[in-house]
């Protein structure tokens, strides 16, 4: 600093601060600026360091450090504190400066004081004094631990801590302003392949880039946090009404795209889960929960799949969550129970079998529905040891009723998916009949279509397996899955269960009846048996009765109920009405529709020493009511009727009671209408009001034996059907059997070649005979040692070995010496066959001494 300088600067003032030597020593920077123009009166080197620049006294700040120009709030900060001369201090204030060697300016972090100095008898303020240090180290230090507790080191997007920061922050507006907000969960389909594949820094490098396609596509509006692994959360926050709708099909188009990575070319994509406050939650936790339940609905259902999640699914997760807990203490505890549904033949009309369904009532009273409590089963494990717990509880049950006297009882047992893709299903299912002591052909196993086809391979080896044993296979809900008919041809099956769906439109929707009597048709074709669930009404169990069906259960029969119930209605013989029955001999039954009750009462009255049960009717639809109740073999109906006229509803008859005789009572002559209606078949004779008693019943007579021939023709024809249907059946049992021996026979085949090989590698001579001592069969080891005195094969013994005993015992063991030349053979013979029958001789060569046997080719020293 020249002299001037320096006095001019001690008569503002200034001179008492410049004049400290101590400020060259200071621990950090020290810069006096005088004036308002801020002119650099003093500067130490630890400032120069950090400005990078040496000659600064006497110019103004600005200039001396032309880098603060561009840094307007510095300047001003300096102003403000020039101007109300008060004390100011910053810390950690980022400032970009040259340094030393020049280059574009770097930005630094410093900490500072700024202290105003007053000018001489307080005429203002003369100057700043700045005092302070360089903390650009601890800063950035500082800012990177934080960055890196915030954010992902792979992908640089938030981590999970920072993700859940701005979600409270979301949920807290969304509180006090009308803001939607969606947290999504991402997860990449196969991705731990694609890792398996290219190895893992090409899989780091594809998540990277994955990473940044979710943060382009979602926007600067979303917040996009790799949750981890392969896994990405995205918050999205909007005002109400502009949340875009197509946001996540573009990010989930964005991950599909492909990626090249070296010479290969990978395609990704994501499964996605979906959450909305409030409707899934009201906390970032329950979000994030929905969110998750909501990418386990989505996976399940494939690669790249969207599913939303409400509040109603996510509280059904949680009870399902809450009661495996429950669970696992009512298996501990015996806290479940068994009802028994009753399945009845439709031959005997007897109770044949019953189905084992499983019951829990909660402690607190609750009754836990069955889908819902094998769904908490498989969720927590725990289907397995219910499954068993069910298995044995029923089969010992059985053993029960069978020591009571009901021997040929069977009990149904239902399989789920993962109970079926067990191992050991085919041990634990044996062991536990072997351990309760109840045959295998007393166990129905019952599977739906949709756990068959997940693997049908181990489907079709497991069934053959268990159906071997003699457990009979039952495939339940039959048409409402898959209903493949080509598995049929393959699967071992020998129930079908029609699935109750069906059987609530039967007889009434024709489409429905149509369908039950082809799945019972093709059934009995291939040799099954048919049951039909949910039988409520007795005209389904008449309909599946004339239909042959085997088997009816359901409400009408009876509900599911305990076990000492299900004893009651064996003991007490109940069961199935005989006019539902398949070979029923039914009374005949009369039907009088008529709108005029004096009609039907005068009608009553002339056919009531016929012999006929007489229903009547004031209308179509009353008799539509009783047709639907009670098989009736003849109608006879009035012409002119309300609502309803007789030609409509005989029509309806014969479209849904077509075996029904009809008989239409008219006293109007509208002959074209009539005649329309014999011709399409609806009706089958035309009686003239005022009727003629003797023709009346002479015409109803006539009708009930065409209906009687009818009848007959339909029990001629059950009988041939029940007589082909078990022809099927024993078929069926056949090739089962065909099968079995093929097997056998293959494995008798393949077992003597394994033996005479084996035989061969024996390094010992053996040689077999037959009963007149015939060599039939010599190992290489017996070639060897006989092949150069004689051929060995369809030689006698007694030539080989003129030792031989000549009295050869069946069932005794004898040892003789024999010399070949200068070898002495020890010969072990033992016989074939039983102590009275033999089959021949066995007989062992070993050389004592002299020449020694060869191992054959293949066997080790």
């Amino acid at each position: 600093m020249e002299p001037s300088a320096r006095q001019a600067a001690i008569q503002s003032g200034l001179g008492r601060y410049v004049a400290l030597e101590w400020f060259e020593h200071a621990p950090g920077f020290v810069l006096v600026l005088a004036g308002p123009e801020f002119t650099v009166v003093h500067a130490n080197d630890a400032y120069r360091r950090l400005v990078g620049h040496e000659d600064l006294i006497g110019l103004p700040l600005a200039k001396a450090v032309p880098e603060l120009q561009e840094q307007e709030n510095l300047l001003c900060l300096l102003r403000n504190v020039y101007r109300r001369s008060e004390r100011h201090c910053e810390s950690a204030c980022p400032i970009r400066l040259r340094n030393a060697s020049g280059g574009e300016p770097q930005l630094r972090y410093v900490d500072f004081v700024i202290q105003p100095i007053p000018g001489p008898e307080d005429s203002g303020v003369a100057g700043l004094l700045i005092q302070g240090c360089d903390v650009t180290m601890e800063t950035v230090s500082r800012h990177d631990l934080q960055y890196s507790l915030t954010h992902d080191a792979l992908t640089g997007l938030p981590n999970h801590a920072l993700f859940r920061d701005r979600t409270e922050r979301a949920i807290q507006r969304a509180a006090r302003t009308p803001r939607e907000v969606l947290v999504a969960m991402l997860d990449l389909d196969l991705f731990k392949r694609v890792n398996a594949w290219l190895g893992h820094d090409a899989g780091d490098r594809i998540l990277a880039e994955i990473a940044s396609r979710i943060a382009h596509a979602a926007g600067a509006q979303a917040t996009v946090a790799r949750e981890n692994g392969d896994k990405f959360l995205v918050l999205v926050e909007a005002e109400h009404g502009a949340l875009e709708p197509g946001l996540l099909r573009a990010v989930a188009e964005a991950v599909a795209q492909p990626l090249d990575y070296g010479d290969q070319r990978v395609c990704v994509t994501c499964c996605t889960g979906v959450a909305t406050f409030p409707l899934s939650g009201q906390t970032t936790s329950a979000l994030l929960m929905a969110a998750d339940r909501a990418l386990g609905r989505a996976k399940l259902e494939g690669p790249g799949t969207l599913c939303y999640e409400d509040a109603s699914s996510g509280e059904a997760e949680l009870q399902r969550f809450r009661l495996g807990f429950a669970l696992r203490d009512a298996l501990a505890r015996g806290g479940l129970h068994v009802h028994y549904q009753p399945q009845v033949d439709l031959v005997s009309g007897k109770i044949c079998a019953v189905e084992a369904l499983v019951r829990w009532t909660t402690a607190d009273g609750v009754e836990v529905s069955p889908a819902m409590l094998i769904a908490a089963a498989e969720e927590c494990g725990l289907i397995g040891e219910l499954g068993d717990w069910v298995l044995r509880t029923a089969c010992s049950q059985l053993v029960r009723w069978h020591q009571l006297g009901f021997a040929g009882l069977r009990v149904a047992v239902n399989l789920s998916a993962r109970q079926f893709s067990m191992p050991s299903l085919v041990t634990d299912i044996m062991r536990t009949l072997d351990e309760v002591g109840l045959e295998p052909r007393f166990l129905d196993l019952e599977l739906t279509e949709s756990v068959l086809m997940r693997d049908m391979e181990h489907a079709i080896e497991c069934l053959s397996v268990l159906r071997r044993q003699g457990v009979r296979i039952c495939l339940d809900d039959f048409g409402a899955g898959y209903s493949s008919l080509a598995y049929l041809q393959v699967l071992p099956i020998d129930v079908l269960k029609v699935d109750r769906s069906f059987m609530a439109r039967v007889p009434e929707a024709a489409n429905a009846a149509a369908i039950v009597d082809a799945i019972i048709t093709m059934a009995h074709s291939l040799g099954m048996r048919v049951i039909a669930e949910g039988v409520e009404r007795e005209v389904q169990c008449d309909f599946l009765s004339r239909h042959m069906c085997d088997e009816v259960q359901g409400y009408y029969v009876c509900k599911p109920v305990p076990a000492e119930a299900v004893t009651s209605l064996l003991r007490d013989g109940v069961g199935l009405q005989d006019h539902l029955l398949r070979f029923n001999r039914r009374e005949p039954t009369l039907l009088l529709v008529d709108d005029e009750p004096t009609i039907l009462y005068s009608l009553k009255r002339r056919l009531r020493n016929e012999g006929y049960q007489i229903l009547t009717a004031a209308n179509g639809q009353q008799g539509l009511q009783l047709l639907a109740e009670q098989q009736i073999d003849v109608v006879v109906s009035d012409h002119r009727m309300p609502e309803m006229d007789g030609i409509e509803f005989l029509r309806a008859v014969r479209q849904l009671y077509p075996d029904t005789v009809r008989i239409l009572l008219s006293g109007f002559t509208e002959l074209q209408t009539v005649t329309e209606a014999v011709n399409a078949g609806a009706i089958y004779k035309v009686l003239t009001k005022p009727w003629d008693d003797k023709q009346l019943l002479a015409h109803i007579r006539e009708a009930f034996n065409h209906g009687a021939m009818a009848n007959e023709n339909r029990v001629l024809t059950l009988k041939l059907r029940t007589a082909y249907q078990q022809l099927s059946a024993a078929n069926r049992q056949l090739e089962t059997l065909l099968d079995q021996q093929r097997r056998v026979l293959r494995q008798d085949e393949i077992s003597p070649d394994i033996a005479r090989e084996a035989l061969h590698q024996v390094p010992v001579a053996v040689l077999v005979s037959d009963d007149r001592c015939v060599i039939v069969l010599a190992n290489h080891a017996a070639r060897k040692l006989f092949g150069r005195h004689s051929p060995v094969l369809g030689e006698n013994a007694r030539h080989l070995f003129p030792e031989l005993p000549r009295v050869l015992a069946p069932g005794r063991v004898a040892t003789f010496e024999a010399q070949r030349g200068e070898t002495v053979l020890r010969v072990l013979l033992s016989p074939m066959g039983n102590d009275t029958e033999s089959r021949g001789w066995l007989l062992v060569v070993t050389p004592l001494h002299g020449l020694q046997c060869d191992a054959p080719p293949g066997i080790a020293d």
